[in-house]
């Protein structure tokens, strides 16, 4: 999750014709579309970065192949 401050206690910002509103001077998010409006705007400033995942995906264990009798 990411979260922004701005000077402005009640700013308000507008993602995909959406209006979006601080509360205090504070907004956190995860949406990927309003953190890449805010990171544009000069009036909103990012105190806590989202964090990666740190998970990886799971790669399939390899099937071993059964020894063919001759």
């Amino acid at each position: 999750m990411a979260q922004f401050t701005s000077q402005y206690a009640g700013f308000t910002f507008y993602v995909d014709g959406k209006r979006r509103k601080f509360s205090g001077g504070y907004y956190a998010t995860e949406d990927k579309a309003e953190i890449a409006v805010l990171d544009t705007l000069a009036d909103a400033v990012c105190v806590d970065p989202p964090q990666e995942s740190e998970e990886k995906p799971e790669v399939p264990a390899k099937s071993k192949r059964a020894a063919s009798a001759k």
